[in-house]
């Protein structure tokens, strides 16, 4: 009796660890694609967290880290939309078309994504293209 139980756990533990290896490589990509779209989100933020700080040192309240505020805004803002291209264009990217694993719908939805997040970036660079000129003068 212990012996049957036995080999029906076993079976059934060989069954469930193949389905599990069959569909790994589709998690796997999941997963990258879930990574790269945290990374396109990070690059979104930091570039508006920059643009911010660009703003509150166009204000010209605090004199002492005005032009500070500017200039690691504007660093900001070119780190962010470097990113996100680094994650459309890069390495990560093309190993990902290289496998093949992934949804091509989801796939080209974030590449729209990150095209439009990079449209929001450059047009926030416009407000402030000034800023960096405005932060020299103080």
């Amino acid at each position: 009796m212990k012996t049957t139980i036995a080999s029906i756990v076993l079976g059934i533990l060989i069954l469930f660890a193949s389905v599990v290896q069959a569909d790994n490589a589709k998690q796997d990509a999941l997963h990258d694609m879930h990574m790269l779209m945290r990374f396109l989100d990070h690059g979104l933020c930091t570039a508006l967290e920059g643009a911010d700080l660009q703003m509150l040192g166009e204000m010209g309240q605090s004199e002492k880290l005005d032009r500070d505020s500017i200039v690691y805004g504007t660093i900001m803002m070119k780190d962010g939309k470097a990113l996100i291209k680094e994650m459309l264009e890069g390495k990560a990217m093309t190993e990902l078309y290289k496998e093949g694993n992934f949804d091509k719908k989801f796939m080209d939805d974030l590449h729209v994504l990150g095209k439009k997040m990079i449209e929001v970036i450059e047009q926030v660079e416009k407000l402030h293209k000034n800023a960096l000129k405005q932060a020299s003068e103080k």
